[in-house]
């Protein structure tokens, strides 16, 4: 199952270069392994977790695409720029919600994950990619515990 989440941006992330410097001033293990980010490029964005393929989807879309497809959210727009992502493993979701977190502490903007109807600050983002990371590891070691039986 494909889930997705959404950054709002008072301004496109410039270059790989500083989303990378982002991620590693809030200190996580992600590798972005792109040489361009959106609007440049659309589509998977390869990147590396914990020694992991990690990568996901990525483009811009339209502000407006959002707001139609959720009217009962009030996001405070409109935004110079929405990020689409989209990711379906364990990895890819740690991916998601730290490079969303990141490219939040450049851009001064904000995150909406869909599935739980949450809107969240660049803080409240960093913290929710920990929560993230922290779910993954113990539901991989339960995963892995009940198939060891």
């Amino acid at each position: 199952m494909t889930m997705e989440a959404y950054a709002l941006c008072t301004q496109p992330i410039s270059s790989i270069s500083e989303w990378q410097a982002a991620i590693d001033a809030i200190g996580f293990d992600l590798k972005l392994e792109a040489d361009q980010i959106p609007p440049a490029v659309s589509g998977h964005l390869p990147a590396t977790w914990q020694g992991r393929e990690a990568g996901f989807e990525c483009s811009v879309i339209p502000f407006s695409d959002l707001a139609e497809t959720y009217p009962e959210t009030d996001f405070g727009g409109p935004w110079a720029c929405a990020y689409a992502f989209y990711f379906a493993t364990f990895p890819a979701c740690a991916g998601t919600w730290i490079a969303i977190a990141a490219g939040l502490r450049l851009t001064c903007g904000i995150a909406f994950d869909p599935q739980e109807d949450k809107l969240l600050t660049a803080e409240a983002a960093i913290r929710y990619a920990h929560d993230t990371v922290a779910s993954i590891a113990r539901l991989e070691a339960q995963f892995s515990r009940n198939t060891s039986l």
